[in-house]
């Protein structure tokens, strides 16, 4: 996993430099404003002072600007190249929000992200006849990561039902409520705190709000027949036991 503190540093510094640049660009607004306040409070008939040509400095803002972009999106470079996407994403990030109109910059932001969604991938399979299994794979708190699902299984519900259907009383061993049956599901458990099931399906992108062992089951009744297995592939924001 990478460096969270070196990351929060990197994006600190970022983005200073970046609320500096904003700072500067500001400047010659809030100059106006003053002159414009002293100018309603000079004597009557007076004349107000000219406003300063603010061009050769509007200019070296520009300059500024584009400078920091342009080393920002060379540093963030450097740091996809050599695998830390992270930082490279918190760069980025800060010279996005220097020039937010910028189409190559959020076109790079969005590789990186898309290259950490896709990175430690995991692969685990999936008994669709067992109840909940645990992954193998330690989910982070407010941190994306991605499911993929493949293959197909028999489904087969197994014994004998009543009017009522599917008992669906407790979560633990017989169906969800609220999840289609014979859907992969997901719930992270964190030592004795265990988590809501969440539909997962075919795929799923999503940001856990709390981390923990991630487990699986498929939707299905206690004592069910089925047969075949699911692959399951695991990436992103992992660490794998």
């Amino acid at each position: 996993m990478r460096n969270p503190g070196k990351t929060a540093t990197v994006s600190a510094l970022c983005l200073a430099a970046a609320l500096a640049t904003v700072w500067i660009l500001s400047l010659p607004d809030a100059q106006g404003q003053e002159k414009s306040k002293s100018a309603k409070k000079s004597s009557k008939g007076a004349k107000s002072r000219p406003m300063a040509n603010t061009k050769n400095l509007d200019i070296k803002a520009d300059q500024l600007s584009s400078a920091f972009t342009r080393d920002a999106e060379e540093l963030a470079g450097q740091y996809a190249e050599a695998g830390h996407l992270e930082k490279a994403k918190a760069i980025l990030e800060s010279a996005l929000a220097v020039n937010p109109q910028s189409a190559n910059i959020q076109k790079k932001l969005d590789q990186v992200k898309e290259g950490i969604m896709n990175s430690n991938d995991y692969d685990v399979e999936v008994n669709p006849a067992r109840g909940w299994e645990p992954s193998g794979a330690m989910v982070v708190e407010n941190r994306p990561l991605r499911i993929r699902v493949e293959g197909a299984y028999k489904f087969d519900g197994g014994g004998n039902l009543t009017a009522a259907g599917f008992p669906s009383k407790e979560p633990a061993t017989d169906m969800v409520l609220g999840i289609p049956c014979g859907a992969l599901m997901g719930a992270i458990v964190d030592g004795a705190k265990v988590g809501k099931p969440f539909l997962i399906g075919e795929s799923l992108d999503f940001t856990p709000k709390e981390g923990g062992l991630l487990m699986l089951r498929v939707n299905a009744p206690s004592g069910n027949k089925n047969s075949g297995k699911l692959k399951v592939s695991i990436s992103g924001f992992i660490q794998t036991k």
